[in-house]
């Protein structure tokens, strides 16, 4: 399985809102103990979860031109996927495991859905809760030090829940992660 991550490239993004599929994987990475290979495209590591091969991806584009380079990708690996990305219409500390969808007016997933021709795959939502302001501003902010804790506690129940996935299926993974709900009156 390819788990795309979504996010903008460069330091000045890598820790918005908006790049919470970058963190994800990061995250996925590092407790697997991999390093990403850097190619021109695209950044990749690959892990084994419960016995099957993960492929990491970091697309190395802006996040409304990723279906471009993910489509490109799959051309060439066939194989099932999952793209984590944000989502402003879930609260922090959510988190939502799905099999197909709409955009949800999130340009990254128009982005794929319009490169594939397709809008039937996997797809890991992170929780970044609802601006106050320009919604264009708020993703592009980071996570202030309140927010990390909680959406640390997410990663690590997301993670675990795509370990379901490896070993125990879709339907066991999705009443996992659609389960979790993360306060951060809860992890202090």
């Amino acid at each position: 399985m390819i788990i795309f991550g979504l996010g903008n490239p460069g330091l000045k993004y890598r820790l918005t809102r908006h790049n919470a599929g970058h963190i994800f994987i990061d995250r996925l990475a590092k407790v697997r103990k991999k390093r990403y290979s850097r190619k021109r495209h695209y950044s990749i590591a690959r892990c084994r979860l419960r016995g099957k091969e993960f492929l990491l991806i970091k697309p190395k584009c802006w996040m409304n031109e990723c279906g471009f380079t993910i489509a490109r990708i799959l051309s060439l690996v066939n194989r099932e996927f999952l793209v984590v990305l944000d989502d402003i219409y879930l609260p922090l500390g959510r988190i939502r495991l799905r099999s197909k969808g709409s955009d949800g007016g999130h340009l990254g997933l128009r982005s794929i859905i319009s490169a594939l021709g397709r809008s039937d795959f996997l797809r890991l939502r992170i929780g970044i809760g609802s601006p106050e302001v320009d919604a264009a501003d708020y993703v592009l902010e980071k996570f202030n030090d309140d927010e990390r804790k909680v959406l640390n506690d997410v990663l690590k129940h997301g993670i675990r829940g795509i370990g379901i996935l490896a070993g125990e299926g879709f339907v066991k993974a999705q009443n996992y992660i659609n389960a979790i709900h993360v306060e951060l009156d809860s992890i202090l």
